[in-house]
């Protein structure tokens, strides 16, 4: 994660400082401090500096930017000083090249809050499954399948032959195998669908919603299984297709859906305890904000004033020749 996105993953869930009770005796130059760290007005400002030179005093117009970045730089500076006191180790694949650079470390502290919260989620794993089996319970209609089919699929390409080569090519291999050919081996032959052609046209179960409309209609018009389709055409290829089997709409066992809702489970844990670690910075009791210093940052102007000061757009007529 570079260090931008890294800031950009706090505003969902950052909330305002100036919601901490005021520190009056802090010193001017000292915006917010933490048994972890102290954030100063040259920590924003060098994070303005950042911003293109014509944004910078507009953006501290703002007092909703202003606060949003501090916020950043707040939870960015905690999880950086936490890695190193963890002892939190970075790669250097940031933007700045260097490991110990606080968002960095920051990133770092959140990964490894991620990979102790996967542990503690397996070491709960059957309290977890519990709860599974409970979602399955309650979400029934979820797991019901609609009417799938397994079939065997030979797929000639348009777009390098053109729709009548290609037809011409499908209809051949329809051809050879209603004669008695393997199927298999007239798909390894003919078919431009690399995955489904190693495997002699073998495709998985699929329902309509996972096949293009006109495919579809076609597939699922096929009644008796062994029958062999006429060329179907499809958005970028003629399709000839064996039906293998057929299934009726079924309610999915909890065994063949309890991997993804684990999987589920694991990830809203995960996201939990990530976003515990974050709120824990913005409510932590020893927290103390300068409110006058951060007042100070505001460039205090007329949104209305600044509209105007901004130069018309030319029109065409008033371009230079």
């Amino acid at each position: 994660m570079t260090s931008s996105k890294f800031l950009r993953a706090f505003a969902a869930t950052a909330c305002l400082i100036t919601a901490v009770v005021n520190a009056e005796d802090l010193p001017a130059n000292v915006l917010v401090k933490s048994r972890w760290m102290e954030l100063t007005r040259a920590d924003y400002e060098k994070a303005v500096s950042r911003l293109p030179e014509n944004l910078r005093f507009e953006f501290s117009t703002s007092r909703k930017r202003v606060e949003g970045l501090l916020n950043n730089l707040l939870v960015t500076k905690t999880l950086a000083a936490q890695a190193r006191a963890h002892g939190t180790r970075a790669g250097a694949s940031f933007a700045n090249g260097t490991e110990d650079s606080d968002p960095a470390l920051a990133a770092a502290e959140l990964s490894r809050v991620e990979a102790d919260a996967a542990k503690s989620f397996e070491a709960q794993k059957d309290a977890f499954e519990m709860k599974a089996r409970e979602l399955y319970a309650l979400n029934r209609e979820k797991y019901r399948e609609a009417e799938a089919v397994r079939l065997s699929d030979i797929a000639v390409a348009i777009k390098d032959r053109g729709e009548e080569a290609a037809l011409a090519r499908a209809r051949e291999a329809r051809q050879r195998v209603v004669a008695g050919a393997d199927f298999a081996t007239v798909a390894r032959e003919f078919s431009d669908d690399p995955t489904s052609r190693a495997k002699g046209g073998a495709l998985p179960f699929v329902t309509a919603s996972g096949l293009t409309a006109d495919y579809a209609k076609a597939v699922f018009a096929i009644k008796t299984v062994g029958e062999i389709s006429e060329p179907i055409k499809a958005p970028s290829a003629y399709h000839v297709v064996r039906l293998e089997e057929r299934r009726g709409p079924r309610l999915q066992t909890f065994e063949e859906v309890r991997a993804s809702i684990m999987r589920d489970l694991e990830k809203r844990y995960v996201a939990e305890q990530r976003e515990k670690r974050i709120a824990s910075i913005h409510g932590d009791p020893e927290l103390r904000i300068n409110q006058a210093a951060i007042d100070a940052l505001l460039n205090r102007i007329d949104p209305a004033l600044l509209e105007k000061a901004k130069p018309a757009p030319r029109s065409r007529d008033s371009a230079p020749k």
